[in-house]
């Protein structure tokens, strides 16, 4: 058997190398990295708000009539003993209300502002289809806790008109950070 050397130059100018056993290494980066470098990587964050027990603590709406939403992970923490839970909702002809929350392009030399309206302490929207629910235990009452993460592994694919929530359960008094990361593809 024989076999034909070739070599691969980049856009760089780079060559690419092979093992000692003339294998090469591929790497496909995940979708929000990918996302991030095209510039269609938002992060969305709602805090410190003394929501009532039906408020949503966030909630991102996908505004694009061409883009779906993935939802990628969140982190949340808040200064109650409860129960989070996680949420996708249609908002079809729905005001929603509450304070407004503008998408952060996780690519700072983009200045694409993110097809999607989000709000922290939102109170218009129904909790729909719960997905999954999340207890969390403080240190001690009063006290803001740790903070959790999810990760969603991409899976969460919201199309026009749909949403994400974090809701809660009981109501934090004054204190809750819940961050919403997601990245944008053509439907």
């Amino acid at each position: 058997m024989s076999f034909t050397q070739a070599m691969i130059v980049g856009a760089s100018g780079k060559t690419v190398e092979t093992t000692n056993a003339n294998e090469m290494k591929v790497y496909s980066p995940l979708g929000m990295h990918r996302a991030s470098l095209l510039g269609d990587a938002y992060a969305w964050t709602a805090v410190s708000a003394n929501i009532d027990t039906t408020d949503c603590m966030i909630l991102v709406a996908n505004t694009s009539t061409s883009r779906l939403l993935v939802i990628s992970h969140c982190i949340f923490q808040g200064d109650i003993v409860g129960t989070m839970t996680f949420k996708v909702s249609d908002v079809t002809g729905l005001t929603l209300a509450g304070t407004a929350i503008v998408g952060v392009n996780l690519n700072t030399s983009s200045a694409r502002a993110a097809p999607a309206s989000a709000w922290g302490d939102e109170s218009a929207s129904p909790a729909e289809t719960v997905i999954y629910t999340h207890s969390q235990s403080l240190p001690y009452a009063g006290v803001v806790g740790i903070m959790n993460r999810h990760n969603f592994d991409d899976s969460i694919i919201v199309g026009y008109n749909g949403a994400f929530g974090i809701d809660t359960i009981l109501e934090p008094a004054a204190g809750y950070q819940a961050t919403v990361f997601g990245y944008f593809i053509d439907a």
